[in-house]
């Protein structure tokens, strides 16, 4: 199934100069000819940034870098005056999607894309159906810690996915979730954050103030039939935080569980009634 994946990688890692996204990046304002895939991962990128007020935004990528996130050599806090002028350049209203045409478009020339928020999901995704494909429709495929599980295991039973407790030192299990046909994708900021001046800066940016966030929420976890939108969702609600994350989740009906951090490796449990419900409906097994 190597070859779903490479095919993810050909067409959307920004690592690659000659990746599809690379040659749109690179591109003008006109129209840009893509792939299936690509235009099936920029729209849901898009709806669910035009969902969340842009909280979700795969145009992000120049305010990343500049807190340090991107290439090396950035040590300094950018200033209000650089982080406007990012923001101009910012911004999923600069994208636009043709699905009848099979284009993509720019309305800026210094706009730019980044899918990791979401590709990795969608990667999950096409070798899934892969597998689905070969006559092997029990099994569970990770990508990049976002998961897609079909059928049953070994045992005859649904899988089971633990959460990671976001602790400071080692690894442990929080939460076990048993998984039927479905995706899970967490996102936090307890893995990857820089300090400066013994100030903790998460790598989550929020798109809408170009700042990283400052809330206390460790992570969030998504589940949902296409591990492409549980993993564009997951980071929407990261950035959101744990209130107007939790709001937001329970009025769109999205089974998403919080922890959120109380004091140093302490963390207070939220669940969404779509979660809960999910997840207390679950059978064991087939």
């Amino acid at each position: 199934m190597r070859e779903a994946l490479d095919g993810v990688d050909e067409h959307m890692s920004t690592y690659r100069p000659d990746s599809e996204i690379e040659q749109f990046n690179r591109g003008e304002t006109e129209p840009f000819p893509a792939t299936q895939g690509l235009l099936e991962v920029v729209g849901e990128a898009q709806r669910i940034a035009l969902l969340t007020g842009g909280a979700f935004d795969i145009t992000v990528g120049p305010l990343v870098d500049i807190w340090g996130f991107g290439p090396p050599g950035v040590t300094e806090v950018p200033d209000d005056e650089t982080l406007q002028k990012l923001l101009a350049v910012t911004g999923f209203e600069n994208l636009e999607v043709d699905v009848e045409r099979g284009t993509l478009r720019k309305a800026r020339a210094d706009c730019r894309i980044d899918l990791s928020a979401i590709a990795k999901g969608f990667g999950a995704d096409q070798v899934s159906s892969a597998l689905a494909r070969e006559g092997l429709p029990h099994h569970m495929v990770e990508v990049g810690g976002e998961v897609r599980a079909r059928g049953f295991n070994g045992s005859e039973q649904v899988w089971r996915i633990g959460i990671e407790r976001p602790t400071s030192a080692g690894r442990s299990v929080q939460f076990v979730v048993p998984l039927a046909d479905l995706s899970l994708a967490t996102s936090g900021d307890y893995r990857n954050f820089v300090e400066r001046d013994g100030v903790r800066i998460s790598h989550t940016i929020d798109p809408r103030s170009g700042r990283p966030i400052s809330h206390n929420l460790a992570s969030v976890s998504v589940i949902h039939a296409s591990c492409m939108t549980a993993d564009g969702l997951a980071t929407a609600l990261s950035v959101l935080g744990p209130d107007e994350g939790f709001e937001f989740a329970e009025r769109q009906e999205i089974p998403a569980y919080f922890l959120v951090r109380v004091a140093v490796d302490e963390f207070e449990e939220r669940q969404t009634s779509a979660w809960t419900s999910l997840i207390e409906n679950t059978p064991v097994s087939y």
